[in-house]
């Protein structure tokens, strides 16, 4: 597994920017006897666009969860990278962050590392604020994505400025983009969504779970007991998440790639 850590100039923003990106590589368990390594990968890998939350950076998923191992025993490389508490909108004074998002990231990662152009290739997920914006990116690009992932997601973000306890960027009603999407026949990604029953989002997740129904939209939802906004459930739900991943790449079909 290689873990690289990235600083780069971002035209969306205007200054430079830090991410991490996570690439299956060769570990300990390829150096058998018998083996013989190599460090040119088969075909380009899927991708992940991991979205932090809140309050969090780009460095969260990698220290609070397995990520790591998760996305090297699946053959998947995961990108991540900090937009502030801007929601993954495009805000004040230059920093473009839905665009730096939506097409500078990606054009960077796929023109720098060996991942997939291919949408169906290319899935997005995030954890609350994240979960809000992996939603908002999927439901507002759906032919960009073939799956989205929302975990314990902030699904009424616009209306939470009072307890974010400062200003957002104008936002994506996510009910009004699904309808919006729905009305004009548009296919959506796989969407998967999760999020623990203690958890002050419960309701409003439950709720949007419930629009998806309404609207016969096929969706995976999740709901455990005794979990509240943490990082203990998302850990949980991230290899469900990968495990359940509609994949037709190369790597498809292959077993867990064990540490």
């Amino acid at each position: 597994m290689a873990q690289l850590f990235c600083n780069f100039v971002s035209y969306s923003l205007g200054y430079g920017v830090d991410i991490s990106i996570t690439l299956p590589t060769l570990s300990s368990c390829d150096l058998g006897p018998d083996a013989k390594p190599c460090h040119t990968p088969r075909a380009p890998y899927p991708v992940l666009y991991l979205l932090h939350g809140h309050g969090n950076d780009y460095k969260c998923w990698l220290r609070y969860t397995s990520m790591e191992r998760y996305a090297e025993e699946r053959r998947i490389a995961v990108v991540t990278c900090s937009v502030g508490n801007k929601a993954y909108m495009n805000a004040a004074y230059g920093e473009n962050y839905y665009d730096f998002v939506a097409y500078e990231l990606p054009e960077f990662i796929c023109g720098n590392f060996p991942v997939s152009r291919d949408p169906k290739d290319t899935y997005i997920a995030g954890l609350s604020m994240g979960g809000y914006g992996a939603l908002a990116h999927g439901l507002s690009r759906p032919e960009s994505f073939g799956a989205v992932g929302a975990f314990s997601p902030g699904i009424d973000m616009g209306s939470r400025q009072s307890t974010l306890g400062h200003e957002l960027p104008p936002t994506i009603n996510l009910y009004d983009q699904l309808d919006q999407d729905l009305d004009a026949g548009k296919k959506l990604p796989a969407l998967f969504l999760c999020c623990g029953q203690n958890d002050f989002l419960y309701q409003s997740v439950v709720a949007y779970h419930q629009h998806l129904e309404s609207r016969s939209v096929p969706h995976v939802w999740d709901s455990l007991p005794g979990y509240e906004h943490e990082w203990a459930f998302w850990d949980l739900e991230l290899p469900k998440f990968l495990d359940w991943l509609p994949r037709t790449d190369a790597y498809a079909g292959m077993p867990l790639h064990k540490l």
